[in-house]
């Protein structure tokens, strides 16, 4: 069984890119990757040591994060001028993939190697892939994966545009760029009122006026 999803999770935000959003709203999918692409090798390897455990042939993942945004998840996941964040209503997106078959989901665990190093202390299989080193903590990971048997490179999930809270753009993008690209989303979810704003992470007005005073 995968860890046990956190009933207060309110928000999954998913820091990406501009052609990931887009792509996600004009198909009203999420499509989950290989781990085998992911820069830290560290957590591609246990998933590979995962999957031969349980003889499994695909593993594919999406991840968010279930806490607040820093300058961390922006410059790791979103950098440059193309980068976002989709803040999903956690509920309704879980809700609206559970029947998913091979579907696992949960918190990621943050462990110190001295702890995974104990003798006396057996790894438990089924929490390896959502088990991470204690370095990247402040990330505050919950991961969606879906194993398959099947011959594919990707799993493509369905889901509710409804379940989308608010886009926000980074902020290294141009306004008048930025102002186009908003009028653009809101076309592609339908809604005049979707809550749909360029980041403040690196110049906000309201903290420097506080300090202007």
């Amino acid at each position: 069984m995968a860890p046990k999803s956190n009933s207060s999770i309110k928000k999954l935000n998913r820091f990406t890119s501009l052609p990931v959003l887009l792509d996600l709203l004009e198909r009203r999918k999420i499509t989950l990757l290989d781990p085998k692409l992911w820069d830290d090798k560290n957590d591609t390897e246990v998933i590979l040591a995962y999957k031969a455990k349980m003889k499994i042939k695909n593993l594919f993942a999406v991840c968010f994060s279930h806490g607040d945004e820093t300058v961390h998840h922006w410059k790791t996941f979103a950098d440059g001028t193309s980068g976002c964040l989709i803040e999903f209503d956690a509920e309704k997106l879980l809700n609206s993939i559970k029947n998913t078959p091979g579907l696992k989901h949960g918190k990621v665990t943050y462990k110190k190697l001295a702890e995974v190093e104990k003798k006396d202390i057996e790894i438990e299989i089924s929490k390896m892939p959502f088990t991470k080193r204690w370095p990247y903590r402040c990330e505050e990971e919950y991961r969606i994966l879906v194993e398959s048997n099947d011959d594919i490179t990707f799993f493509d999930i369905d889901i509710p545009l409804e379940s989308i809270r608010k886009i926000t753009i980074s902020q290294r993008m141009p306004e008048p760029i930025y102002n186009t690209i908003k009028k653009y989303l809101t076309g592609l979810r339908g809604n005049p009122e979707s809550r749909i704003n360029r980041s403040t992470l690196y110049e906000n007005k309201r903290w420097i006026n506080r300090f202007n005073k």
